[in-house]
């Protein structure tokens, strides 16, 4: 058929695949850059389904029939293009196994980027000096709530510094 410049995968054999699967409750997300992209927020709600079906394009992509047919939503991870849809497939697969209960703490959730809408703020460990420069004295508090309040202040300047878009989201 007339087309682009690469190879279209047949949709008789993404079909057969698929229905090779047990599709019940599945949700069917193709990764391609027509997609809506990837957020934290995203990530959060594709955590509730019980049964995800990640459908990965190469060359050129997948005969949009079978697209159609199947594919419950399409999610980009950047507007980039890369050889195939295995590597956002492996960002997805990383993404929601941290709401995976038993794969990290819930507090760790709870307190890294982008949980909240904001960054996070820095981090350090040992050595206490590193080439001349010193873990911050804030950073060093033994007090939890005196630690904690540091930490916001300084999850606000890394957000202005780095950040602008997510300051403007909470204005």
């Amino acid at each position: 058929m007339a087309g682009g410049a690469g190879m279209v995968i047949r949709p008789d054999v993404v079909y057969d695949a698929y229905k090779s699967l047990d599709t019940k409750n599945a949700k069917v997300i193709y990764l391609s850059p027509k997609g809506n992209l990837l957020n934290q927020k995203k990530v959060e709600d594709l955590s509730k389904n019980s049964h995800l079906i990640l459908l990965c394009g190469h060359y050129e992509g997948i005969d949009q029939r079978v697209i159609n047919k199947i594919v419950d939503e399409e999610i980009s991870i950047g507007d980039y293009v890369l050889t195939g849809g295995e590597i956002p497939a492996m960002v997805l697969i990383d993404s929601i196994s941290r709401y995976v209960e038993g794969v990290l703490k819930k507090e760790s959730i709870l307190e890294e980027s982008f949980s909240n809408g904001l960054l996070e703020y820095p981090q350090y460990t040992r050595p206490e000096v590193f080439e001349g420069e010193k873990v911050p004295r804030s950073f060093t508090l033994r007090s939890p709530q005196k630690y904690r309040r540091m930490a916001k202040t300084k999850i606000f300047g890394n957000n202005k510094n780095k950040k602008t878009r997510f300051i403007r989201k909470i204005k």
